[in-house]
């Protein structure tokens, strides 16, 4: 059996010694860097160099982008944008927080619209809270920005309901139990009016 020698065995334990220290170092200034990682923006491309996810401050949030067209936002939010693979705006989280209101939202979009959102919203220069799920109906005249809400399951103000509406964004069918805790059920006519309630 051969054995190893000694300046051999010093060169293999200082090699050793230093690889340990060296990816010391490594992970050191890898756990150090992202620690201390601070951005305004960070975009994430795919192959072509398109926008696939975009978070960003309030100053860098880009503007919307549908049909390759750029439009104002309603309001200027922090957050995470999605987009589908020709850089449209496919949805995303918001965080906005002005001197009104406080707004979150997550939403899903269709390739021109809104299509479900998730909200919280509570003022500040009053008592207005609301929160829920918002369902939208695809517009099929294709204008960017307009879609058809169809369901509402939200809490505002103490009063809980779910909203169905018509094609027309007419309530049709009200289910609620408002902050006192009386329920009811609510129908109206293709014209809003109620004709029935329990």
């Amino acid at each position: 059996m051969q054995t190893i020698s000694k300046p051999l065995k010093v060169l293999l334990s200082a090699l050793i010694v230093s690889n340990i220290v060296f990816m010391a170092c490594i992970v050191y200034l890898y756990l150090d860097n992202t620690q201390n990682f601070n951005a305004e923006r960070i975009n994430i491309n795919d192959a072509s160099g398109k926008n696939r996810v975009v978070i960003a401050n309030t100053d860098h949030m880009p503007k919307p982008i549908i049909d390759g067209k750029m439009y104002k936002r309603a309001y200027s939010p922090a957050g995470l944008i999605f987009y589908d693979k020709n850089g449209d705006e496919r949805g995303g989280l918001a965080i906005t927080d002005n001197e009104k209101t406080n707004l979150n939202a997550l939403s899903f979009d269709y390739q021109n619209a809104d299509a479900i959102g998730i909200l919280a919203q509570d003022n500040k220069s009053d008592n207005y809270f609301r929160a829920g799920l918002l369902i939208n109906d695809k517009d099929l005249s294709g204008k960017p920005g307009q879609n058809i809400n169809r369901i509402n399951l939200l809490t505002e103000n103490g009063n809980a309901a779910l909203v169905m509406k018509d094609n027309n964004e007419i309530p049709r069918i009200i289910l609620k139990v408002d902050s006192l805790g009386n329920p009811s059920i609510e129908m109206f006519d293709k014209s809003g009016k109620l004709n029935w309630k329990q």
